[in-house]
């Protein structure tokens, strides 16, 4: 499931936390607290008094002022609500092409986080960076000859994109390379997939990212979640993001 109210951001889990449209059927678009019977409860309210609106109560799940601002501020504008004229032209450009992959069988680093964590100070994506590089994990993973790519992958979601995920970097190795103690494997399953093209710049692989979040709940296509990734090659080469579909 990957539903989440158009307007605050809340994930929506159950329909009793559903709005209602002007027929009073409900509506898996918002939450009963942002739309009722077909209109806003509060049609007048802007995005900042909505983030006000809504910090206190991440402030109560645990979560910094600060940080709750900064994510509410990267997340709503993504939101249906919230999108401008601009961010719906963004979001059509689409991927560059569609294409089917096999089985990927990588080794490399993992951990757990969430897209709403890596908007907080509590990120650990650009920390798992850090670490690849500067502990030469790439360098000890001795791979197929003429593949020397990396991989930054996104599996084992627990609610599409709004809950936990497993983030990991790695490499394809060779078959008989043994993998080290310190060092995780991933398998991830053959899948049809969108792909997506940003620079080598962290910015841009954002960008595109919000384009992905944008362009997936315009429904142009389903997410299936088994497994998507960054492809990064040499630092001349454009860096390919690949998103699993039906």
């Amino acid at each position: 499931m990957d539903t989440a109210c158009q307007s605050c951001g809340m994930p929506l889990e159950h329909e009793d936390q559903y709005g209602t449209d002007a027929q009073h059927g409900e509506t898996d678009e918002y939450c009963k607290y942002c739309y009722k019977e077909g209109a806003f409860v509060q049609p007048d309210l802007t995005m900042e008094e909505m983030i006000q609106q809504c910090v206190p109560i991440l402030v109560e799940e645990g979560m910094q002022a600060e940080e709750a601002t900064s994510m509410l501020r990267n997340h709503l504008p993504n939101l249906k609500r919230w999108r401008t004229s601009e961010d719906t032209e963004l979001q059509m450009d689409g991927p560059i092409r569609v294409e089917y992959r096999g089985d990927i069988h990588l080794i490399g680093l993992k951990a757990r986080t969430s897209n709403l964590k890596e908007q907080t100070s509590h990120g650990i994506i650009p920390a798992m960076w850090e670490r690849f590089w500067a502990e030469g994990v790439s360098g000890r993973i001795r791979g197929h000859e003429g593949q020397a790519s990396v991989y930054g992958c996104y599996t084992d979601y627990e609610n599409g994109a709004l809950g936990e995920y497993t983030f990991f970097i790695g490499k394809e190795a060779a078959a008989d390379f043994q993998t080290p103690d310190d060092l995780e494997e991933l398998a991830i399953p053959a899948a049809r997939y969108a792909v997506f093209q940003a620079t080598q710049e962290p910015s841009s692989v954002f960008r595109v990212w919000q384009t992905i979040w944008q362009w997936a709940a315009m429904g142009h296509a389903e997410r299936t979640y088994t497994g998507d990734f960054e492809v990064y090659g040499s630092p001349e080469e454009p860096v390919l993001i690949y998103i699993a579909i039906k």
